[in-house]
């Protein structure tokens, strides 16, 4: 089994929960009630350097970031540990991520109740291993663990999905990927972080806080992520426009799904690139300006 898709940055030390309270947009104490939540890293002006999991791992904590990402985001962070009892590392090889469709390997899941519920970012533990379901319109689960944790439960998967089927899913579910190009470019609320759970509005000081208290008491997040779907091939990067203007870029795409921040105003509209037509689709939560 290998892991292509996501590593783990394993955060350990007395002073962990307390490092990870200032810097992440999720409140760490509702860990002990999920064991796993979506959340961000923001910049000091509220910009996301990345959306990741939060999970409790043996002695500590993991983020699950992009494979692209994890080397850097764990000497960034190191960065701001100071002389707090933080340890900050990216777990070896026998962590890994597998993706989970196949109805045998669902059923799988289901024996070892480690099978989520449908909903968007619900997750199930046990035997050292963390299932979240990541799908809207079909059951997409992400399985994240030791390798060995994974035999010593007797979980035997036969179909294990691939990453370009874990892209579609979670364009079709809007949850966005932020990888190089479009990183500290977005706010939380740009990326619909705050209709996913990630952000919490109650704990205390973290950073880019201010940035991201202000937008939501405003409401004046005029720009949020959308699904749109096209024949045409598309890349990340490519423009999107209304009419000769441009409103908006591609994030996140595969196969033709595609996630884009454009003007909530013109959400309803379908948008071009070049004289191709870009087709705006309902997201599975309610998208509004704050």
């Amino acid at each position: 089994m290998s892991n292509e898709i996501y590593k783990l940055i394993q955060v350990t030390g007395s002073d962990a929960v307390e490092f990870l309270q200032g810097q992440l947009t999720q409140d760490m104490e509702q860990l002990a009630e999920t064991s796993c939540l979506p959340a961000a890293w923001c910049n000091p002006k509220g910009r996301v350097i990345t959306v990741m999991r939060v999970l409790m791992i043996d002695g500590g904590y993991g983020l699950v970031v992009p494979t692209s990402l994890a080397a850097s985001l764990c000497q960034r962070l190191t960065i701001f540990r100071f002389r707090a009892d933080v340890g900050l590392d990216v777990a070896d090889a026998d962590w890994t991520c597998l993706i989970v469709n196949s109805d045998s390997d669902l059923d799988q899941l289901e024996k070892h109740e480690l099978r989520p519920d449908q909903q968007i970012n619900a997750c199930r533990t046990g035997h050292g291993l963390t299932a979240v379901n990541v799908g809207f319109e079909e059951q997409c689960i992400e399985l994240m663990g030791l390798t060995s944790d994974i035999e010593n439960a007797g979980i035997e998967l036969e179909d294990a999905a691939s990453a370009d089927f874990l892209r579609s899913a979670k364009i079709r579910a809007g949850i966005p990927e932020i990888l190089e190009d479009y990183s500290e470019k977005f706010t939380p609320h740009m990326l619909n972080l705050d209709l996913l759970g990630a952000i919490s509005f109650d704990k205390g000081c973290y950073t880019g806080q201010e940035v991201v208290a202000r937008t939501q008491n405003l409401g004046s997040s005029k720009r949020r992520l959308m699904r749109y779907r096209t024949d045409a091939t598309l890349s990340i990067g490519d423009k999107l426009s209304d009419g000769d203007k441009v409103v908006g870029e591609v994030i996140n795409v595969n196969e033709g799904d595609i996630l884009a921040v454009t003007p909530v105003a013109i959400h309803e509209r379908n948008l071009y690139m070049n004289e191709e037509e870009i087709e705006p689709i309902a997201l599975p939560y309610i998208v509004g300006r704050a």
